[in-house]
């Protein structure tokens, strides 16, 4: 079971460019933590892995510019060593 979803995340990978994909928060992107969780520890883990990243990894998160921690729409807390700089950095600048 596990092989259909890495082959599901190939196709993602070939059939949406790079360029086209929405912004992952995370210093890892979504579809490769998933692939490598999936290719490592097999389908359900993998499961898991997607449904984490899907409720953490969207818009509706809040910014602690001062503790560099980003809270997520789903309320859960990462601080920068999971986070992508530039979203510190993008929020920074925005507001």
């Amino acid at each position: 079971m596990h092989v259909f979803l890495i082959l599901l995340i190939k196709f993602y990978w070939v059939l949406i460019p790079k360029a086209k994909r929405r912004r992952c928060l995370f210093k890892k992107s979504c579809s490769h933590y998933v692939f490598d969780i999936t290719k490592d520890e097999g389908f359900f883990e993998g499961l898991k892995a997607l449904n984490f990243r899907y409720k953490n990894c969207r818009p509706g998160y809040y910014i602690l510019q001062e503790e560099q921690l980003l809270i997520s729409a789903s309320g859960k807390s990462f601080d920068n060593h999971h986070i992508k700089e530039e979203i510190f950095l993008d929020h920074y600048f925005n507001y």
